[in-house]
């Protein structure tokens, strides 16, 4: 699998996940996921690095994609891979450095797939999902478990539950649902992609106060002239898309 595929699996999948409904009916599954969501939303300038591993189930990671997230609040920024999105308060921004481009669009409340976001997703209805939470040595495990035609088999949730941070997140997926049937079949890759994979999201170097709000300033990226929008900065090259026409 080339990693430019891997890439663009990742982003389907945090997409994929962002539209996703879940619920849990359990009162110490919902009483981990507050905590998590507590832990995040009042951790003042927050940041961290973040991993991400495919492996087809079963087998070792064959690739993998590193980046970095910062948060405070409802304002966010996540750097993956040359592809750079900030929320803030009233803009999400996107920027394509392979590209050249920038997408704007009203601000939503947390990058997709921050672990901001994921609570927020979480909290949402799917009939059917089992859960279950267990302790793994020093850490604090929620599991769960979806129904069969579900894109996901089981989502597993590692937290610490001193801090309330994650440590890791692991999806069990159907890769169908993600990439297309050449992909799945096509050789010539560290390991084609079987119809069942993994993707283990990792989680460390947490540490507070390692920026200011200066990181979610729109001027870093864009200033608006006579109602127009022109790339700033380092992006005076770049082009600007917007994706909503009310900006």
């Amino acid at each position: 699998m080339a990693y430019l595929s891997l890439k663009k699996y990742i982003w389907a999948l945090l997409a994929a996940l962002s539209l996703t409904s879940i619920v849990s009916a359990q009162q110490d599954a919902k009483a981990f996921l507050l905590q998590a969501q507590k832990a995040y939303r009042e951790s003042p300038y927050l940041g961290f690095q973040v991993k991400y591993l495919y492996s087809n189930a079963g087998a070792k990671p064959m690739d993998s994609l590193s980046g970095e997230i910062q948060i405070d609040k409802d304002r966010c920024r996540m750097a993956l891979d040359g592809t750079e999105t900030v929320v803030t308060g009233r803009y999400l921004i996107q920027v394509m450095d392979q590209e050249k481009s920038m997408y704007l669009s009203r601000s939503g409340k947390a990058v997709p797939m921050s672990p901001v976001q994921l609570m927020d997703t979480v909290f949402k209805q799917l009939e059917g999902i089992r859960t279950a939470v267990t302790t793994e040595g020093r850490w604090k495990v929620l599991t769960l478990q979806f129904p069969p035609g579900s894109m996901y088999t089981q989502i597993k949730m590692v937290m610490d539950p001193v801090t309330g941070y994650f440590q890791r997140i692991t999806y069990d997926v159907h890769t169908a649902g993600l990439v297309g049937q050449d992909q799945v079949e096509s050789p010539g890759h560290a390991g084609p992609y079987s119809k069942e994979g993994r993707i283990d999201m990792l989680f460390s170097h947490y540490e507070k106060g390692r920026f200011s709000d200066a990181l979610f300033d729109e001027n870093n990226f864009f200033t608006r002239v006579s109602g127009q929008f022109q790339p700033a900065g380092r992006y005076r090259d770049y082009h600007i898309f917007l994706a909503s026409s009310n900006l």
